[in-house]
């Protein structure tokens, strides 16, 4: 009887082992950036197939796949999920412009290239450790990941399905394995590539990209789970030897340790994709993903030789529907925030509550407050974590890393033609109960020069509220002609010269927009010549305008530059109010003397947009309008008035001209934008546009001028360029066509961006 007993043990071990009654099947994913999207395909093959899936382990991306499979996406809504949201953006340190947080960014300017300096140490400690700090896939994988993990109390084997990651603890040299506690921060860990993303810390350890000891954690399920079979799925190898020319091998040969792609048991299977997607080519996650399914296909009929056990996509389905039912919805009824070197970060609680959460924060709320926090220029980073409580709430935890102190930013705009100029930005930030930034600015050229101070003044209160005192001082010298080729006009034709300051305030109004009220105290003088027959010997007319105004305006911003935009749109609606002395004193060019005081006031309104349209990955079509509508008296002269009144000027070039035929006291125009790109780096774009006078200023035969009764004469504009868009600004060769001008074609070649600090009332 007990030899029978023994046979039958035997026996069914046997057919445990051999006839897949109970065998268990492991996955292992491994590292390798974009590449590793092809496990995508690799998993779909195998549920094709109805191969079981029991067990997964991953590392760096083949981590954050994994992770997806184990709290129960599909391989179709892992894939939906690297390819609609947008992954290789979210990858990157690019906020979504949907997320945007308008009320809260520095106000726009020309530089180009930004350093971050710390106060104690202005070279160690300011150096950059990472090109990109990936916020909106942070946020994602908190909900993809965080929710799911804390709802079965951070224990990773009460996942849909059991699951393992690896990172490398660099200090201790050891590879990390994570079998619970925060399934986003995990993995995000795991994903740590270095100098590439940021570190975050798990348990106050600083972990990196689990590829760097264990790339292919074939190990780790092994011991941590009792698997009959392995199927491996593999798109990385171990590095050669260094070369002397290639800093990268020789920095990966110092930190990376060889991987052992060999599975650790007798049963089991190596996958192998093959693709020529590269490691950071995220926007070919499609084509990686299609070889990781036809290389899976491969091998579909060798593994149901050793695993007979089926599961159908029908009962999996239902498996998943019965795991997402005991996903608790997040609503959040804590906020706990927590800076690891001690830092007063109060701002950011206040971000999400005042004293107490009143009302359970949802997803969507977490959302709009999440984003709104992390535009904060104070803050460099800002990670999320979730716990269950007792009750069924969730309590956030947010990590915070303050930005350094300093920061200096150098651009400007370097042209073939006389309108150079150089940037250079100082700004300091602090963050304690309230968030401050003070700036100091200043541009340097020929053409323009002007220095600007501002304090941004962040109040800690629930409802976002920004109040900006500043001081500016702006000097425009145009030359006679603006189509001038490495050539001054001397003396120049108009010298502007004014001085501001005053003080906004502004409130959100949707992420993406802001209202801002502001008022203040302008000088201006302007010198000109009323033609442009001129000498040396002769003097120019000059007009002092000094007076106070008051500005209401709302501002909606999704573009994705800021300046030749390609994507998104933009949306502005002001009214004004302007009062002020003017002095005119006329010098050698008009036909009669002059010596005038005057006072005005007035009222103006105007509204400007523009918006893009994506046809295809090659073409994209743009509008622009703007309208004007002045209440403005005249000036002492034609030129005076002209220099007040509102201007049509949507070519950046044209800013950095005086041309009377594009200003009036009411107005519309718009245009198109004719955009064909290679890869959003290479722009071919034209772009024609139309301006109507409502309101035309007029000047005489005989030396009066006014306003004309009726609409008169519309004046075109038309540029085509042709663009590089380069990490640090725009390098384009154009040619702009202005029909008025005594050169109407003007081609320059420039670098940079032609924005300059806002004039005093228009």
């Amino acid at each position: 009887m007990k030899h029978k007993f023994i046979l039958f043990l035997f026996i069914i071990v046997f057919f445990n082992t051999h006839y897949g009654l109970s065998q268990k099947v492991g996955l292992v994913l491994s590292g390798g950036g974009a590449t590793g999207i092809a496990h995508i395909g690799v998993l779909q093959a195998l549920e094709d197939a109805e191969i079981p899936i029991d067990y997964i382990s991953g590392s760096s991306m083949g981590s954050l796949i994994g992770a997806l499979y184990a709290v129960g996406y599909s391989p179709e809504e892992i894939k939906t999920y690297i390819l609609t949201i947008g992954f290789d953006k979210m990858a990157s340190n690019e906020m979504p412009r949907e997320e945007r947080y308008l009320v809260r960014e520095k106000d726009t300017d020309a530089s180009m290239i930004n350093f971050k300096l710390a106060k104690d140490s202005l070279f160690y400690k300011s150096l950059p450790t990472n090109f990109t700090t990936p916020s909106a896939l942070d946020f994602s994988s908190l909900i993809s990941l965080g929710i799911p993990s804390a709802s079965v109390n951070k224990d990773f084997d009460s996942l849909f399905v059991p699951f393992r990651c690896v990172a490398a603890d660099v200090y201790k040299k050891e590879t990390v394995i994570f079998r619970n506690g925060d399934l986003n921060a995990a993995v995000r860990a795991s994903m740590t590539y270095p100098f590439y993303v940021n570190a975050i810390r798990v348990d106050g350890n600083l972990l990196f990209d689990g590829g760097l000891y264990n790339n292919f954690p074939s190990d780790v399920i092994y011991k941590d789970f009792p698997i009959d079979f392995i199927i491996g799925s593999n798109v990385s190898s171990n590095d050669g030897p260094p070369t002397e020319d290639n800093i990268l091998s020789q920095l990966s040969t110092m930190f990376v340790r060889e991987t052992n792609f060999e599975l650790p048991c007798k049963y089991g299977v190596i996958i192998e994709p093959k693709s020529d997607v590269r490691t950071f080519e995220f926007t070919k996650a499609e084509e990686a993903i299609r070889a990781g399914y036809q290389e899976g296909l491969k091998y579909v009929d060798s593994i149901k030789q050793y695993v007979t056990a089926r599961i159908s996509k029908e009962e999996l389905a239902e498996k998943r529907k019965a795991f997402r039912q005991k996903i608790v919805p997040i609503q959040i009824t804590e906020v706990d925030v927590q800076s690891h070197v001690n830092k007063n970060v109060a701002f950011v609680e206040h971000n999400f509550f005042k004293d107490t959460i009143d009302e359970a924060i949802d997803k969507k709320e977490l959302r709009k407050k999440y984003f709104k926090t992390y535009a904060t220029p104070q803050i460099r980073y800002l990670y999320p974590t979730l716990t269950k409580n007792s009750d069924s709430t969730y309590k956030l935890r947010l990590d915070v890393t303050k930005q350094r102190p300093f920061a200096v930013n150098i651009g400007g705009h370097f042209s073939t033609r006389a309108v150079s100029t150089t940037y250079i930005g100082l700004s300091y930030y602090d963050m304690g109960n309230e968030a401050i930034g003070i700036h100091a600015e200043s541009y340097f050229g020929r053409f323009y020069t002007s220095i600007k101070t501002k304090l941004d003044y962040d109040f800690p209160t629930l409802f976002p509220i920004r109040v900006s005192p500043y001081f500016v001082l702006n000097r425009w010298d145009y030359n006679r002609s603006g189509s001038n080729f490495f050539k001054d006009a001397d003396p120049s034709f108009l010298l502007q010269n004014g001085l501001y300051y005053g003080v906004d305030a502004a409130i959100p109004a949707f992420n993406n927009g802001k209202t801002t009220l502001g008022v203040r105290k302008f000088e201006n003088k302007d010198q000109y010549y009323q033609t442009i027959e001129y000498s040396k010997s002769d003097t120019a007319d000059i007009t002092f305008f000094s007076g106070e105004t008051a500005f209401l305006e709302f501002e909606y911003n999704t573009l994705n530059r800021k300046q030749w935009a390609s994507e998104g749109s933009r949306f502005i609606a002001g009214v004004r109010y302007v009062q002020g002395k003017e002095k005119s004193i006329s010098g050698t060019t008009p036909l009669t003397e002059y010596d005038l005081r005057r006072y005005h006031n007035w009222i103006s309104f105007s509204l400007e947009g523009q918006k893009y349209f994506k046809i295809n990955s090659f073409f994209k079509v743009g509008l622009y309008g703007k309208a004007a509508i002045n209440s403005q008296s005249l000036f002492a002269n034609y030129t005076a008035t002209a220099l007040s009144t509102h201007v049509f000027s949507p070519l950046p070039d044209s800013k950095t001209m005086f041309m009377e035929e594009y200003h009036a006291p009411q107005y519309f125009g718009g245009g198109f934008n004719l955009i064909f790109n290679y890869e959003n780096l290479l722009e071919l774009r034209i772009d024609p546009y139309f301006f109507q006078p409502i309101k035309a200023l007029v000047r005489n035969d005989d030396g009066t001028f006014g306003y004309a009764q009726g609409m008169t004469g519309g004046v075109p504009m038309a540029g085509a360029s042709i663009i590089f868009h380069s990490p640090i600004g725009p390098l384009r060769l154009s040619s702009n066509w202005f029909p008025k001008q005594v050169k109407p074609f003007m081609i320059q070649a420039s670098f940079g961006y032609v924005i300059f600090n806002k004039r005093a009332f228009r």
